[in-house]
């Protein structure tokens, strides 16, 4: 599973916790709204029900009162305030003409009863006369027609005690109050507090998922910010090879800890290019060295050789030197070159390479190579194709390749030479029948002094500079040498470079 970037993870990670900020902001202003206007409905349900106990002696009284409600508010207030009053033996003295059919009168002390969480939420808290729930017994009062279902009366006090049910398809908040002789209840049509609260909360979560994407917008351009001298280290990273030690990642003064990684970087930079140059001065002047004392050992050798009996001991002493300064001559040379490469120094001297007639001259060579294998070889070559390269160099990287299919093949085998020509670009590709790469070993073929096999003879002549001495001459011509394939019977390596149009 592919794992989230760092920036889309801190965009991620500061829209959650805003978002938790956020909702937890929200809960809380909601439920400080809510109780804010719970107590101004409740407020105005105490101003209604603790007035003088004189204005309720009579019916006409109650219908003076809802003849002054229909004067102020007209028809609306039907909907709107509903009244209920009744004595201390629960007979009814008034209910008002708009009450809803589906709440019966009675259900009010049923509800105090049987919900006594609802029925204890005091506008104001806890004070004289507020000492219980409505529906304990005491405070003077005993039993009667209002009694609740426990047997015990419920008891009213001018300390209301509200509650909220549903009615007539609409939402009411009832306060119920009173003295010794009379209980009352007011209900105020509870629908628009429920809409503006609703209406207050669908906005705030029709906002939370802009502001979430504001902030995961800024977290992520923050963090795109926090982030560009990394990219910038990292570019220069990427861009530090054996021929671009000498680069450095510049300076930032945008963040201390930034800078100070910098300044470490550059100076781990400044010890790899120094220990590099010093690595790469040495095999060269080494393998330069080493050139002329080989040469001399070889001649000296061959007139030895040369010089012995016939069949003695001593020919067959000075054959096996002059083998090992052949091959001493040969490491040298491939180190010179790589160390040339490294420090981008290889010199190349450009000319126009007749590559089909000079592949044709190699496989000969190499089918003398191949002695008595009895291999095959499969050659598709295109007459006139011609390349601009250095001639030496090129067969040099051609020959290993051709050297590697031939010696690691199985008796009777075969050898397969491609070469196809396709706009501006050659491509070689030479393949053999041997018993192939194992997949462990494949990344690691081109390394130097890697060989597959550790334990082959020494008699396959194999130095293990072989592949990458052929694929850093073909990165000089501007080329590639990759492995395409290597399996049991098949192993097959691709040569690209340009081709030279005449």
């Amino acid at each position: 599973m592919k794992s989230l970037s760092f920036r889309l993870k801190i965009a991620s990670l500061s829209a959650l916790i805003s978002g938790v900020v956020l909702l937890a902001f929200g809960a809380a202003s909601w439920f400080l709204i809510y109780r804010e206007k719970v107590q101004a409905v409740d407020t105005d349900i105490r101003s209604l029900g603790t007035r003088h106990p004189g204005w309720l002696a009579n019916r006409s009284n109650f219908d003076r009162f809802n003849n002054s409600l229909e004067f102020i508010f007209g028809d609306e207030h039907k909907g709107q305030i509903l009244l209920l009053v009744k004595d201390a033996q629960g007979r009814q003295l008034y209910v008002s003409p708009g009450w809803p059919k589906d709440l019966v009168p009675g259900q009010i002390d049923c509800a105090l009863a049987d919900d006594p969480q609802a029925a204890t939420q005091a506008a104001t808290g806890a004070g004289a006369g507020s000492r219980g729930p409505p529906w304990a017994g005491g405070g003077g009062m005993g039993r009667g027609p209002g009694a609740g279902r426990g047997g015990n009366p419920v008891l009213f006090t001018k300390i209301p005690r509200f509650f909220t049910a549903p009615a007539g398809g609409s939402v009411w908040r009832f306060g119920v109050m009173g003295n010794d002789d009379l209980r009352v209840v007011v209900g105020l049509n509870y629908d628009a507090v429920q809409a503006d609260l609703n209406r207050t909360r669908n906005v705030f979560l029709g906002v939370l998922p802009i502001a979430l994407l504001v902030v995961g917008g800024g977290g992520w351009l923050v963090a795109g910010r926090a982030l560009r001298p990394l990219r910038s280290i990292s570019r220069t990273a990427e861009g530090v090879t054996a021929r671009g030690l000498a680069q450095r990642i510049p300076a930032s003064n945008e963040d201390p800890e930034i800078a100070r990684l910098i300044q470490v970087l550059n100076g781990m930079m400044d010890r790899l290019e120094t220990s590099f140059r010093q690595a790469t001065r040495f095999s060269a002047d080494a393998s330069h060295e080493l050139k002329t004392p080989l040469a001399v050992m070889q001649g000296e050798l061959e007139n030895a050789l040369q010089a012995a009996e016939p069949g003695s001991p001593a020919q067959q002493v000075f054959s096996n030197l002059l083998e090992e300064t052949q091959r001493l001559k040969r490491i040298t040379r491939g180190l010179l070159l790589l160390s040339q490469a490294d420090a981008g120094q290889l010199k190349l001297a450009l000319e126009a390479v007749p590559l089909s007639a000079d592949l044709e001259a190699m496989i000969e060579d190499a089918g003398v190579l191949a002695g008595e294998t009895n291999l095959r070889f499969d050659t598709h070559i295109p007459p006139d194709i011609w390349v601009h390269a250095d001639r030496g160099l090129l067969h040099t990287a051609v020959l290993n390749l051709l050297n590697n299919a031939v010696k690691y093949n199985e008796p009777g085998g075969s050898v397969g030479v491609t070469l196809v020509a396709e706009r501006e670009q050659i491509t070689l590709t030479l393949c053999n029948s041997g018993p192939g790469i194992p997949p462990a070993d494949q990344p690691r073929i081109f390394e130097r002094f890697y060989r597959v096999d550790q334990t082959r003879s020494r008699t396959q002549d194999g130095l293990g500079l072989g592949l990458s001495l052929a694929r850093e001459i073909v990165h000089a011509h501007g080329g590639t040498l990759i492995l395409k394939e290597s399996r049991p019977g098949r192993t097959g390596f691709i040569l690209a470079l340009k081709q030279l149009v005449r």
